[in-house]
């Protein structure tokens, strides 16, 4: 209801107006030093209004157009109840392939990089994983994958897991009838805080008002802007991550994000320490699994060895700062690989590398602490401490 208002005041450009989506184009900016040939698709969760990825300062969308990519943003649903009736998780992978293919040609590219923000990222995994079962090689389409807050397929651990187990449970008898229905954001968010703590509901607004007055009224109206919500894509994704706990893959690991080897693609893994509302021990990668070798080898130093294309960062913050001002530290960060991964002399981007820790230290942030990222070789976990 109030997207018209927080579209108009941002710098979106509707580029493509479905009948029952939009996807919203956020060009580079002028004054951005360099130019990226290739654009970012960020896609963003069914379950909130879409402009909660660019309604604030700092946002990523903002970051990365100072970094020079175009920036497109998925929108699934409008504001009428027809609007995406019946659609499922099949359905939703389709029209995020059809927006790639057409992306693809305008740039005349071989390949985009890619944004998931919690269920978007489960709707990218969906699309590649089924797609590739039809066409080997599909996930070469993207050059960089990049995850926030999404967890695991077959998550081990999610801080939301009993809820969302139940909501799916409760659910489940009304599946094949309320395929044809969308359901409104209100209800869900009944079950969802019926299985909240008030501890962890108080903690989350205090960080929003700690924020300030403009975040906190913000957050407010994203809270209560409701919206519709394609019932049989909900119940798809809720079986595929989250009621389907403890599944391994041939391999005998549990499920990671990708059935197959990315042979021409990079991923980058973010991972809010205070995330409570995807645990980071249901998005941690494990470096001792098999995970991080199925990402293309790039070479960063010409004297050692090829090493796997794959990145993870875990930073003190949670589940929305997608929707915060603020970490901008992080958000560089990403926008930084996105940019200039891989650099084999560091000038673009800047880390550094222990043999014995594995540790990765962010640039100073103008407004806090440096950050180092520790990834602890005999646990294979990852963590920033502020140095």
């Amino acid at each position: 209801m109030l997207d018209s208002i927080f579209f108009a005041y941002s710098r979106a450009e509707k580029y493509v107006d479905a009948e029952d989506y939009n996807i919203w184009k956020f060009p580079a900016k002028q004054e951005a030093a360099e130019r990226q040939k290739v654009p970012i698709i960020l896609n963003y969760s069914i379950m909130t209004r879409a402009y909660g990825a660019c309604f604030n300062d700092d946002s990523f969308i903002d970051v990365f157009n100072d970094y020079g990519f175009d920036v497109y943003l998925m929108d699934w649903g409008k504001d009428t109840p027809a609007a995406t009736t019946g659609w499922t998780l099949d359905k939703l992978a389709k029209e995020l392939d059809r927006a790639v293919d057409n992306l693809l040609k305008e740039y005349k590219v071989p390949q985009l990089n890619i944004f998931g923000i919690c269920i978007g990222g489960l709707i990218i995994s969906h699309m590649i994983n089924t797609s590739s079962k039809r066409k080997e090689d599909y996930a070469d389409k993207f050059q960089k994958i990049a995850y926030y807050g999404s967890p695991i397929l077959g998550a081990r651990d999610l801080g939301m897991a009993k809820t969302f187990s139940d909501v799916y449970k409760k659910m489940l008898p009304f599946r094949e009838f309320g395929g044809f229905i969308n359901v409104p954001m209100w209800m869900l968010d009944a079950f969802i805080v019926e299985g909240t703590s008030l501890a962890l509901l108080k903690q989350s607004w205090q960080e929003f008002w700690h924020d300030g007055p403009k975040t906190f009224l913000r957050m407010m109206a994203l809270s209560c802007d409701d919206r519709w919500v394609p019932f049989a894509a909900f119940m798809d994704l809720l079986q595929e991550a989250f009621a389907s706990q403890g599944e391994q893959d041939s391999a005998g690991e549990e499920q990671f994000h990708f059935i197959n080897l990315m042979k021409e693609t990079c991923f980058f893994n973010l991972v809010g320490e205070h995330d409570s509302l995807v645990a980071p021990s249901a998005s941690i990668v494990d470096w001792t699994s098999s995970a991080p070798e199925r990402f293309k080898y790039v070479k960063l130093d010409n004297d050692k060895p090829e090493q796997p294309g794959f990145e993870q960062v875990i930073f003190p913050g949670g589940h929305f700062i997608f929707a915060q001002p603020g970490f901008r530290n992080i958000k560089e960060r990403l926008a930084r690989w996105f940019a200039y991964y891989p650099d084999p002399d560091h000038k673009k981007y800047p880390y550094g590398k222990s043999r014995d820790t594995r540790s990765i230290t962010h640039l100073p942030a103008a407004d806090g602490p440096r950050l180092t990222l520790r990834v602890c070789p005999i646990r294979g976990t990852e963590g920033v401490r502020a140095t």
